[in-house]
């Protein structure tokens, strides 16, 4: 199976449940095509400060289920990946923790491997840093 770039992200939420518009967007990006959601692991951080962890094997709502690759997740996902997530929310808060595979860029990673090559860096520029560096060039962005 040709795999592409994979990578984990964590979005932290001021609330105990994912919105639904995230959810919607995460599964459209996935039904596109252009990524596939390879594990995913919802954090949350009740009122007492005690974590909750669920994964997708747990009773999560049918909408996170139906956008994993394949007829189950993978357990690709760490306990420092859920360490990560559980330091960047307070109480009463949630965070979304999950593994994408960037599927637009499969066929570009495999001709690199292909060539010999290796990815050398893979850096994530902060939104507000893209934002500052369009504003300073005269483009409204947000």
């Amino acid at each position: 199976m040709k795999v592409g770039p994979v990578e984990v992200i964590v979005c932290a939420f001021p609330e105990p449940e994912v919105d639904e518009p995230v959810i919607v967007s995460l599964s459209k990006a996935v039904l596109s095509g252009a990524i596939a959601l390879i594990d995913l692991v919802l954090v949350m951080r009740d009122g007492q400060g005690v974590l909750h962890v669920r994964d997708l094997e747990d009773d999560l709502p049918p909408a996170w289920s139906a956008m994993v690759v394949g007829s189950r997740p993978l357990t690709l996902l760490s306990d420092t990946d859920i360490g990560i997530a559980a330091e960047s929310i307070g109480n009463n808060e949630t965070a979304l923790v999950a593994a994408l595979e960037h599927r637009w860029a499969q066929r570009l990673a495999e001709d690199v491997r292909n060539a010999g090559g290796v990815v050398a860096l893979h850096a994530r520029i902060p939104h507000e840093t893209v934002v500052r560096a369009f504003e300073a060039d005269g483009v409204e962005a947000t």
